[in-house]
């Protein structure tokens, strides 16, 4: 997720979804996350919801 610029509202929820698998499954965990795609998790919540590294 270094050079990931930009997320739109399909790519959170694709997110959400693989986060609602992996909960079933095992561990989901987001690394290497830029400044701006992590100030969009904490403006839209997902940073409460996914584990981020």
């Amino acid at each position: 997720m270094t050079d990931l610029e930009y997320i739109s509202s399909a790519g959170l929820r694709v997110l959400l979804k693989v986060q609602k698998y992996m909960n079933k499954k095992g561990d989901f965990k987001l690394t290497h996350v830029s400044e701006v795609i992590e100030e969009i998790f904490e403006i839209t919540g997902f940073n409460d919801i996914l584990t981020i590294e």
